[in-house]
Formats: C-alpha cells, structure tokens, sequence
C-alpha cells in the first residue's frame, strides 16, 4: 500500500475510541502522553547505546 493510499483511507477511518491505544509486546499500553514519552525515551537510549557500539540489556 502506498503511502497515498494510507492517508487516503484514513481520511475515511472512524475517530478512535477511549480504549484505541497502542499496546507494546509485552502488554504496556501506551494511554498516556507520559507513558509515550517514557517509552520513546527508552527507544532512544537503545538506538544511542546501539550507534555508540554498547550493548542495551532487555530487563524483562
């Protein structure tokens, strides 16, 4: 699907629900903006760790 064609359906798509959010693998939802900038900062620690050659241990 191109990206046209995703936009275009969005356009189109119902407006989320109370309970549409984000759900990680390990079962965290992502329901609020602290919860989101928590995980996007966790992401970027990774990718840090990954371009300066350290290794990031997963704690789960």
């Amino acid at each position: 699907m191109s990206a046209e064609e995703w936009f275009a359906r969005m356009r189109h798509a119902a407006p989320p629900t109370e309970d549409d959010v984000s759900i990680l693998w390990d079962g965290t939802r992502l329901d609020s903006r602290e919860k989101v900038m928590a995980w996007l900062a966790e992401v970027e620690a990774v990718r840090e760790a990954e371009r300066s050659g350290g290794r990031v241990d997963d704690e789960t």
